[in-house]
């Protein structure tokens, strides 16, 4: 394989995909490493401030906190960026520090993608619209698709994740389905 293709996540996308890994319930998909397998076949950066955001997610008996620590034992595969002093004020419209941060350092290396978990909300227009390039944009379950679209996944493993993701997150439905009728049928 070639150079990999630099990408930047936030918080939220980090603690997804470590979730299933971690999840001992019965409904968790199995068998793959989402967490692993986007930190090795990406470049992956993220601002300092998502790794703080992750750091206020340990602490507790959670899946949540489990998942928390999956991210910072892998943290020495992603290249972390102090962003803060670049930056004069985070962007408005309901975007944390995280988010707003990505978004800036996405558009300063020009990465591949962005990958945020804020499809479900407003929030995904206005993060559109920060990027330079409105191509960039993506999600947890984007990523996993198109890693199964690169051979990466197995296409019933991601099958089986969006139904996890649809099932223990509420995930928009109608968003999975298109997601599944794109890279996963035919």
């Amino acid at each position: 394989m070639g150079e990999q293709a630099a990408i930047v996540v936030d918080t939220n996308v980090l603690l997804n995909l470590a979730t299933p890994v971690v999840d001992g319930r019965s409904q968790a998909p199995t068998g793959e490493d989402p967490l692993k397998a986007v930190l090795t076949g990406y470049d992956v950066h993220v601002p300092s401030s998502v790794l703080g955001e992750v750091s206020e997610a340990q602490g507790s008996d959670d899946l949540l906190s489990a998942a928390a620590d999956l991210v910072f034992q892998a943290s020495h595969h992603l290249t972390t960026h102090d962003v803060a002093a670049e930056i004069d004020d985070s962007l408005a419209f309901g975007l944390d520090r995280g988010e707003s941060h990505g978004i800036w350092l996405t558009n300063e290396l020009s990465a591949a993608m962005f990958v945020t978990d804020e499809f479900n909300t407003t929030n995904y227009l206005f993060v559109s619209l920060a990027l330079d390039d409105r191509n960039v944009l993506f999600t947890t379950l984007h990523i996993l698709c198109v890693l199964a679209d690169r051979g990466l996944f197995s296409p019933q493993y991601v099958d089986a994740a969006l139904t996890y993701y649809v099932e223990t997150k509420q995930w928009d439905r109608q968003y999975v389905d298109q997601l599944r009728n794109t890279y996963l049928t035919g």
